[in-house]
Order: structure tokens, then C-alpha cells, then sequence
């Protein structure tokens, strides 16, 4: 079957912009969350974020990072 523009589309939207939640469940769904300390002009994980978690503020995944379970790595 093939896949329309609109459905690739409609898949993006639904995988990455939703309802907001949780720090740990917005994180969860997404799979990772890149973390840049340049603010240029925010951090990357706070724009990503701050639209998905409810009552996010900047710097609120630095401050709960050791109790989210979360792992960091990095793409080689």
C-alpha cells in the first residue's frame, strides 16, 4: 500500500507533537531528547520540551535528570 505525503505527514505530528505530560512520559514517548548547552536561542531540550510537559521551565531536566532513569549518550 502505498504512503502519502499527507500520511507521513500526519505520523510525524502524531509521534512527536502531543498532549503535554509528564517529564518522564514526554521523554518515554519521544525516545531522546538532545541536550545542547548552547543557548542559541534555548537549549535544545528546553524548546523540545516546554511544548510537551506541562509547567516546564528551562533547566528542569538538568535539575530532575537523576530521578527521571533516563541515560545519556551521544551519536557518533
Amino acid at each position: 500500500m502505498p504512503v502519502s505525503l499527507a500520511d507521513l505527514r500526519r505520523y510525524a505530528i502524531d509521534s512527536s507533537l502531543f498532549p503535554p505530560a509528564t517529564l518522564k512520559r514526554a521523554i518515554d514517548r519521544l525516545g531522546f531528547v538532545q541536550a545542547d548547552p548552547i543557548r542559541a536561542p534555548a537549549r535544545a531540550q528546553d524548546l523540545t520540551l516546554r511544548h510537551r510537559v506541562r509547567g516546564y521551565r528551562a533547566g528542569d531536566l538538568e535539575r530532575r535528570y537523576a530521578t527521571l532513569g533516563v541515560e545519556e549518550d551521544t551519536f557518533i
